[in-house]
């Protein structure tokens, strides 16, 4: 960022807001009557640089709960628009399309906008919260109710103290089924057709937001759920969409559930075939399938132990699998690990150590830069140690900037909020309840306090609260505060409620939100026991033991349990392949253990215009892996018809570490070339 960025960005938010919105559309309403937009906050904080009202603005869409009856009850969507960085930007913007389902976007600025940095250079970029799930997730939607009623519960599972040995951050998949149905059952009394939460209705509703926001022709970007989505969009609601990139692809015809270790297996099974192609990796580690498996086997029974901490077939397992998380930052383990499972055939855990100790894969810093320079007279290394170190230092200033300016603007909406008052309400209330002698006590505070968000914003709510919970003069100096809160205040009031409580939202609404759709429109097509009969396939065609199966296994009879208290609502042609004629890039990585990497081919070999890159050392959402992946997508929305440049590819693929070639060899080899 340079110095008069910076100095751009300070003045615009310390400077009163413009007279005249730049997002007309928003002030206007919206550009289609049938889709009212109403303007909103943005999530804080922002994005870096990002200034509300100019370069991002938020808000919401009306779109009718039943697209095919439009005078019913109504849904709003949470959207926010990042504007395009040029002057002159081309009209078709970008809607993305997130994953889940479950788990929105809007929340998540900074990701949006450092991932979709390089499509802002010529078009808008549109993220919202899909029907039902996180901030387009209404009151009436969240099973506020059933949160507040199972609070002690949910509590002892997040805290991994639930009985039944539950892991702490267990997600609603092993939820008692009495609060799934609790849940269902406070949406239906709250009038929600829960029917009509599918990705169908979930299609038609990306076409009106991007027609309410002024943009009759678009492209989509979908990762995940979000490419089952865009292809439900190019079948159901095809009109404006002018091209889609689908990564991570998971095309309806698929049996999701049944299928989930498939993506596992041929994640592992690439390491095997990429060393097997590999002439040098090939020839130090042959039959390096066999041999990964047999160890998984031996360790499963004989575990070894390194540096006090075990290693046993799952942690090996979990290792190769691991390098799927984009922010583990592990992609190019892939090198190190034939030579990994060689020592640990042999008992060493050399390169085991070096990944423990996040020594590898390397990172590249200023002094493993320092320390490969080579080839320089004395005055050129004094160069590039002079750059290198001022480097370091230009990104420690830079981040320093960042955290100030992020300060700068939190503060500024705080006072602009009159959060003050709101916080020393807060501090007094929570302090209060901490004074509550027994645990039932504070437990039936806790559940009191989230009960306020099923009802309105009011004083008298928060005065009932203190009332039923505190006595004498705590009770009189916290209903004292209440009545000093301004309407904003008693709004922000309420808002802090569920920021505090996030975590229990998560666990509870989370992958509920995930099951209202797959559990009502993809149990048609998935069962335990055609999930057994995947998985003993998988055993046969991929060489796995049955004991890395067993937890896949576990996995999906949870997930079909919970699936249980769910009616199915199955749709006549949802899961046969889709065939349009839409221009579609589908990406996929080869680390995905969340997608198969099969599946982007698989989907676009029935789209006439259709392309598939499947690329190496990339997992599950390629955009976050790779410039490469980036700027592949960027290319395609500009040129959907142009046959794109993949040699950015191949400078992907992975180099594998040949063990080390003793010092006698090496004297051995130099005199016999000499001889000669």
């Amino acid at each position: 960022m340079s110095p008069d960025q910076i100095l751009a960005f300070v003045l615009a938010l310390t400077s009163p807001p413009p007279a005249a919105p730049a997002f007309q559309v928003i002030a206007a309403g919206g550009a289609d009557s049938r889709y009212p937009v109403k303007p909103a906050p943005c999530p804080r904080p922002l994005a870096p640089f990002e200034i509300e009202g100019k370069t991002v603005a938020c808000g919401t869409v009306s779109v009718p709960e039943d697209h095919d009856k439009p005078e019913g009850r109504r849904i709003p969507l949470t959207f926010m628009i990042f504007k395009s960085r040029s002057l002159a930007p081309a009209p078709d913007a970008v809607v993305h399309l997130h994953g889940g389902p479950g788990g929105g976007i809007v929340e998540e600025v900074g990701l949006t906008s450092t991932f979709f940095e390089g499509l802002r250079v010529r078009r808008d970029v549109v993220a919202f919260d899909q029907r039902g799930v996180d901030t387009s997730a209404g009151a009436e939607t969240r099973c506020l109710a059933t949160l507040a009623d199972h609070a002690g519960d949910l509590a002892q599972r997040l805290s991994g103290a639930a009985p039944g040995g539950d892991k702490a951050g267990d997600t609603a998949a092993h939820l008692p089924p009495a609060v799934t149905r609790a849940c269902l059952d406070e949406l239906t009394a709250a009038g929600v057709d829960i029917s009509k939460i599918n990705t169908e209705q979930n299609a038609r509703d990306v076409q009106a937001v991007m027609r309410a926001l002024g943009y009759p022709v678009y492209n989509v970007y979908g990762i995940s759920y979000g490419t089952k989505l865009g292809l439900e969009v190019m079948r159901t609601a095809p009109e404006g969409l002018r091209a889609a990139v689908l990564d991570s692809l998971v095309p309806p015809q698929v049996a999701f559930y049944d299928t989930v270790a498939v993506p596992y297996a041929e994640s592992f099974e690439a390491l095997f075939a990429q060393c097997a192609a590999d002439a040098g990796c090939a020839t130090a580690y042959p039959n390096l399938k066999d041999r990964f498996w047999a160890l998984y086997s031996k360790l499963a029974k004989a575990p070894i132990t390194a540096n006090g901490a075990k290693i046993d077939a799952d942690a090996l397992f979990d290792l190769v699998a691991g390098r799927n998380d984009f922010k583990a930052n592990r992609q190019s383990l892939t090198g190190y690990l034939p030579k990994l499972v060689a020592e640990l055939e042999q008992g060493q855990t050399t390169t085991w150590d070096a990944v423990a100790a996040d020594q590898l894969p390397p990172r590249q810093t200023p002094e493993t830069a320092l320390a490969g320079l080579a080839g320089l007279d004395p005055n050129g290394l004094a160069l590039a140690q002079t750059a290198l170190r001022l480097a370091q230092q230009g990104e420690i200033q830079a981040q320093a900037v960042k955290t100030v300016l992020d300060r700068l603007e939190a503060d500024r909406a705080a006072v602009a909020a009159g959060a003050g008052l709101v916080d020393a309400f807060e501090s007094a209330l929570l302090a209060a309840a901490q004074t509550l002698q027994s645990p039932q006590a504070r437990l039936a505070f806790a559940a009191d306090y989230l009960r306020l968000r099923t009802g309105k914003p009011t004083i008298d709510a928060l005065r009932g609260l203190i009332a039923r919970h505190f006595v004498g003069e705590t009770r009189a100096r916290l209903a004292g505060f209440a009545g000093l809160l301004t309407p904003q205040n008693l709004s922000d009031a309420y808002a802090r409620i569920s920021a505090d409580n996030r975590k229990l939202d998560y666990l509870l609404v989370k992958d509920f939100q995930l099951q209202m759709y797959f559990c009502q429109e993809d149990m048609d097509i998935n069962s335990p026991q055609s999930a057994a009969a995947v998985n003993a396939d998988l055993r046969v065609q991929y060489g796995w033991p049955a004991a890395a199966t067993k937890p896949v296994e576990d996995f999906i009879d949870a997930y079909y349990a919970s699936c249980a208290p769910f009616p199915v609502h199955a749709r006549p042609g949802f899961h046969e392949p889709v065939t349009a004629a839409i221009p579609t890039l589908a990406l996929s990585g080869l680390l995905d253990t969340q997608t198969a990497a099969s599946w982007g081919p698989e989907t676009a070999r029935h789209l006439p215009h259709g392309q598939a890159i499947v690329l190496p050392e990339t997992g599950h959402g390629a955009l976050l892996f790779s410039q490469c992946a980036r700027d592949l997508g960027v290319a395609f929305i500009e040129n959907p018809t142009v046959p794109l440049d993949q040699s950015c590819v191949a400078g992907l693929a992975p180099s594998f570490v040949l063990p080390e070639v003793k010092a006698e060899s090496q004297a051995a080899g130099a005199a016999g070339g000499t001889s000669e």
